[in-house]
C-alpha cells in the first residue's frame, strides 16, 4: 500500500500544532516570558516613581524587555525535543525546512502574544502615550519577526551545547543588533509623536527577509549535523 506523502504546509502545521500542544500542557516558555516581563516592568515603574521617561529611553526599555523575554523562553524550541527524545523522530518524518518554519511560526506566535500583553502594561506602568497604532504595530511585527527568526536558528545551533541558555543569548544578540537599533529608533519616533521614515520600514522588512533566507539556506546543515 503506497504511503501518502504529506504536503509541506501540512508538515509545517503539524510541527506548529505539536509545539503549541506541548506548551499548553507545560506552560514553561509562556510562564517564563510573562513572569520576566511583569517583573521587569513593575520594577522599572517603582524605580522611576511616576517620572516621565524620554521617548528614546522608553523605546529602548520596551525592546530590552521583549528581547530578554525572548531569550528566557524561545531557546526551548529545540531543547524540549532533545530532552523528550523526539529529535530522531522529527528528522525521520519531517523535512528540515518544514521543521524550521514550524518552529519559527511557533516562536513568532509566542512572542507576538507576549507583545500584546507587554505593550499595554508598558503604557500603563510607565505612563507612556503611544503614537499612531498602525505604524507602531508594523514596527512591533517587524521586530518580533526578526527576534523569532534569529532565535530559531541559534536555538538549533546550541541545543547540544553546555550552558546553552547563556550561549543562546551571546549568539543571538550580535546578529539581532542592527534590527534592534532600527526598531528602537522607529519606536522612539512614534512615542514622541512622529513617524518613522520609509527607509526604516524597508530596512526592517529587508532584515527579516534576509534572516529567513539565511535560515532556509542553513537550517538543513544545522538540522542534520
Amino acid at each position: 500500500m503506497p504511503v501518502e506523502k504529506l504536503s509541506f504546509s501540512t508538515v509545517v502545521g503539524a510541527v506548529l500544532t505539536k509545539d503549541a500542544l506541548c506548551e499548553y500542557r507545560t506552560r514553561y516558555a509562556a510562564g517564563a516570558l510573562i513572569m520576566f516581563s511583569l517583573t521587569a516592568l513593575s520594577s522599572v515603574s517603582m524605580a522611576i516613581a511616576g517620572a516621565s521617561l524620554p521617548p528614546e529611553l522608553a523605546a529602548a526599555l520596551l525592546w530590552v524587555v521583549l528581547f530578554f523575554c525572548a531569550m528566557a523562553g524561545l531557546a526551548r524550541v529545540f531543547v524540549q525535543e532533545q530532552e523528550a527524545g523526539t529529535l530522531l523522530g522529527l528528522r525521520l518524518y519531517a523535512p528540515g525546512q518544514a521543521v524550521f518554519f514550524g518552529k519559527l511560526l511557533f516562536n513568532f506566535t509566542l512572542l507576538a502574544g507576549l507583545t500584546c500583553l507587554v505593550v499595554p502594561l508598558f503604557a500603563i506602568f510607565l505612563a507612556v502615550e503611544i503614537g499612531p497604532w498602525l505604524p507602531f504595530a508594523a514596527v512591533l511585527a517587524f521586530g518580533c519577526a526578526g527576534i523569532a527568526t534569529v532565535s530559531t536558528l541559534t536555538a538549533a545551533m546550541v541545543m547540544y551545547a553546555q550552558g546553552k541558555h547563556a550561549i543562546f543569548t551571546v549568539l543571538t544578540f550580535p546578529v539581532l543588533l542592527p534590527q534592534l537599533l532600527c526598531v528602537i529608533n522607529a519606536t522612539a519616533k512614534l512615542l514622541s509623536g512622529g513617524l518613522p521614515e520609509w527607509n526604516e520600514f524597508v530596512f526592517m522588512a529587508g532584515y527579516d527577509a534576509a534572516v529567513v533566507a539565511a535560515g532556509v539556506l542553513l537550517f538543513d546543515y544545522l538540522w542534520q549535523d
